[in-house]
């Protein structure tokens, strides 16, 4: 005689714990490997018999964890690193308004160019053309190394400070070429970008940052 078959979740509980699991997933992927079973049962427990979907108490203050969580940095993971990875998100969104700057001030760089050095009208429009193509490629570039840094990847330290030389450079020829008086929009939102990459730099090569980035070997204790 076979034994009776648990009854399964019914439809509201299904429902419902889906509810809970969309909301769940705006949390850390650290935070939800470690606790969002044991968060979704005692979610499922405190609903009332025949609820179908998350309140809308409870969903905001579950969107407001996850903000926290966002806020916070990950297990083991120093303050340094976190800062560093936030940092270079920025750097992003700066390099996204540098560009927007470049598109708006070309017209007035190219007239004050224009207006002292005739003959560099042409190179100032190549400098401008090159700037505003290779633009999304540097936003890529800062989200990428926002995400390997994230990921404990130790080479990505090495990108960041060749990535800082790049922009150390660029800036330097920006002012050889007199930036700062032609395109002063321009080259101020340069300067950000090269202190945010100085910054972010230091930030994964402090002391703390080394012994995340390559942690010493545990010691082996000989038997006996």
């Amino acid at each position: 005689m076979s034994e009776p078959e648990e009854p399964g979740p019914s439809v509201s509980e299904s429902s419902l714990e889906r509810g809970y699991r969309r909301l769940l997933a705006w949390y850390p992927k650290w935070f939800r490997l470690q606790n969002e079973d044991e968060v979704l049962a005692v979610l499922m427990a405190c609903a009332q018999d025949d609820q179908t979907r998350p309140s809308l108490e409870a969903a905001v203050d579950l969107l407001k964890g996850a903000a926290r969580m966002w806020l916070r940095p990950r297990p083991g993971q120093p303050r340094a690193v976190f800062a560093a990875v936030r940092l270079l998100c920025l750097g992003a969104l700066a390099e996204l308004g540098a560009l927007l700057t470049i598109i708006a001030t070309t017209a007035t760089v190219k007239a004050a160019v224009g207006h002292a050095y005739p003959a560099a009208v042409h190179g100032a429009a190549t400098r401008i053309l090159v700037d505003e193509v290779f633009a999304p490629i540097v936003i890529a570039l800062w989200l990428w190394l926002a995400w390997a840094i994230s990921r404990r990847r130790d080479p990505a330290r090495i990108a960041l400070a060749a990535f800082f030389g790049l922009v150390t450079m660029t800036m330097l020829a920006a002012l050889s070429a007199g930036s700062p008086v032609y395109a002063t929009a321009d080259f101020t939102a340069g300067m950000v970008i090269w202190l945010i990459s100085l910054v972010s730099m230091v930030l994964v090569f402090t002391p703390a940052s080394n012994r995340y980035f390559r942690p010493e070997p545990a010691l082996v204790r000989p038997a006996g």
